[in-house]
């Protein structure tokens, strides 16, 4: 009996060695190869490439205007605009938007020199004005209104026993924008640290320099402070969230302010003025017919 029991064990054993994929010994080698080669470059589409030519005369543009399309661009692309786009190729774009209004103003009026300069300064607002500040004032006035909560909701986990740290994991799972811009504050500290230490400042405070907006940078700030003193935390981020509260309603009840003052123009310009030319094209009808034909 026991030779049976033998022999029908050898038997299987066969069987299942006999069907068992037989792997090449290069296999594991090109696997373990593949997994130290770099990742293959991405192809660069061919009108950032023709940007690169204009890269140099971004060094000659105004402090103050690359710094504006940077900080545009931060908020852009954390809005899912403008993916990959460096602060050099934005710039050497609008410089190409320049230079073609400046051959087109002087095909249409090459010795009109205030239509040459008007059209050359068009095409760069316009693109910044439709491409970039658009979408950015957007993302960043909805990061605005959900930082108050944001700064609530963080204070309520921290009271349940949340480390600050994983308070802030979680927020970051969120759908908003807010939630967005603590992903990428978590994702800029990935083997760094999160919170200044030590003079070196944590990733949190590098990405709200980098946005530009003074709330963000003050949270940043408030919360390295909590971190280090790791007493009163509770009470310390209630207190900020009600500041964070404070000054969103007093910046909306300004912008609200601003809105009747900023709309007067294109009222004039669209509604107004058409208007009265209308109008007055209807009354000096009769007069000119008269005049025309007696």
């Amino acid at each position: 009996m026991e030779y049976l029991i033998a022999l029908l064990v050898g038997v299987t054993v066969l069987l299942v060695a006999d069907r068992v994929r037989r792997v090449p010994a290069s296999y594991y080698s090109r696997r373990t190869q593949a997994a130290f080669e770099p990742a293959p470059a991405e192809t660069m589409p061919l009108h950032r490439g023709l940007l690169r030519g204009l890269g140099p005369l971004a060094k000659f543009t105004p402090a103050g205007w690359v710094r504006a399309i940077s900080r545009q661009l931060y908020w852009a692309q954390l809005g899912g605009k403008w993916g990959g786009w460096s602060v050099t190729e934005v710039v050497a774009l609008h410089i190409a938007a320049g230079l073609a209004g400046a051959i087109l103003g002087l095909a249409l009026a090459p010795r009109d020199l205030a239509m040459v300069i008007a059209v050359t300064l068009a095409g760069p607002f316009l693109l910044n004005l439709l491409s970039l500040r658009s979408p950015a004032r957007r993302v960043h006035r909805q990061v605005q209104a959900e930082l108050p909560e944001l700064v609530a909701l963080l204070a309520a986990e921290v009271a349940a026993g949340t480390t600050l740290a994983e308070a802030l994991a979680r927020l970051s799972r969120g759908s908003g924008q807010g939630a967005a811009w603590i992903r990428r504050a978590l994702t800029g500290a990935v083997g760094e640290s999160l919170f200044t230490q030590q003079g070196h400042a944590g990733a949190l405070l590098r990405e709200a320099q980098a946005s530009g907006d003074d709330d963000l940078i003050a949270l940043a700030i408030n919360l390295d402070k909590i971190k280090q003193r790791e007493t009163g935390t509770q009470e310390l981020l209630a207190q900020t969230a009600r500041s964070t509260a404070a000054r969103y309603v007093s910046e909306a009840h300004i912008r609200a302010e601003k809105v009747g003052s900023e709309i007067i123009l294109p009222m004039v310009a669209f509604f107004f003025l058409p208007y009265v030319v209308v109008l007055l094209l209807v009354l000096a009808a009769p007069l000119l017919s008269g005049v025309v034909m007696p």
